[in-house]
């Protein structure tokens, strides 16, 4: 089965669901194990997308400082998957 992109508000949704679950007034406890291990999943997923589009958002950042500066139009780097900064040049 082929990777899917990562649906950042779905697994949000899903974490917050899962808070709101612990926040009730009846928890079972081996349920809340299972819950517990699936936010636990969700925020690390959450939070590794979070620093690859920091990462992405600094390339950027400085592909146009570069320019600003007099640089010269950087060239993508191709072993970079996520990196699309020449996704519209000619």
């Amino acid at each position: 089965m082929p990777n899917q992109p990562f649906k950042f508000e779905q697994a949000l949704k899903e974490l917050e669901d899962i808070t709101q679950w612990f926040e009730s007034t009846d928890v079972d406890l081996d349920q809340g194990l299972v819950k517990f291990e699936r936010g636990m999943e969700l925020a690390s997923q959450l939070k590794s997308h979070l620093t690859s589009v920091e990462n992405r958002v600094e390339k950027i950042k400085q592909k146009f400082d570069g320019l600003a500066s007099g640089g010269s139009t950087p060239v993508p780097d191709l072993a970079d998957p996520d990196d699309q900064t020449g996704l519209f040049t000619g």
